[in-house]
């Protein structure tokens, strides 16, 4: 094999087995999956999941901050599409968050709840999006509320609810149920504006 062909197989190897390790964390959660069991899922041997990754840690690291990342950047995305108004850049925010956990629920699922197996280096590694992500929910809402657009007394607060309330969309939303991933983001948007006391003009 020669090192181009090599170097087209080895990205793919890689995914597949954070692919697998997704799946394993999910079914099984962080605590019951082993580098075996991956290696299984993933269709190769445990030694060449080594080869890529020291231990499983490592792969919950890299599948959680994938996920916060790209939830961060779709979200972003979105509001430089929207309106300057508070309102609609808290639409826009919530639509996005919504969004990507309804499409990505089974990393957006792990993430919530096998971050705590990590230890404090580890999670440091995964939160800089989720903080920079609530951070901007925070601006905006905090926006909403200088200018009037918002009647809500603890921001803070308010995006915590917000934000928790579009996690649990992993917890319930079904691709073949009766509503598209497109119309329960838009639905949350509007949950959203009436959580911070939207009050149009």
């Amino acid at each position: 094999m020669n090192t181009r062909s090599s170097g087209a197989v080895i990205p793919h190897v890689r995914q597949r087995i954070l692919d697998a390790a997704l799946e394993e964390f999910y079914t099984a959660g962080f605590h019951a999956a082993t580098m075996r069991t991956i290696a299984k899922r993933a269709g190769c041997s445990a030694a060449n999941v080594y080869n890529h990754f020291d231990n499983k840690d490592e792969l919950l690291v890299e599948i959680l901050r994938a996920a916060s990342d790209e939830q961060f950047t779709a979200t972003r995305n979105a509001l430089r599409k929207a309106g300057a108004a508070p309102a609609e850049q808290w639409t826009a925010a919530v639509v996005a968050h919504s969004l990507y956990t309804a499409r990505n629920q089974r990393a957006c699922l792990v993430a919530n709840t096998e971050l705590r197996y990590l230890d404090e280096v580890d999670r440091k590694r995964v939160v800089g999006s989720r903080d920079a992500q609530e951070h901007l929910f925070v601006a905006i809402a905090e926006a909403g509320v200088a200018g009037g657009d918002f009647d809500v007394p603890h921001v803070h607060q308010a995006v915590t609810a917000v934000l928790t309330m579009c996690a649990g969309i992993a917890l319930w939303y079904r691709p073949d149920g009766p509503l598209s991933a497109q119309a329960v983001a838009d639905s949350y948007g509007v949950y959203a504006l009436n959580l911070v006391g939207y009050r149009p003009a």
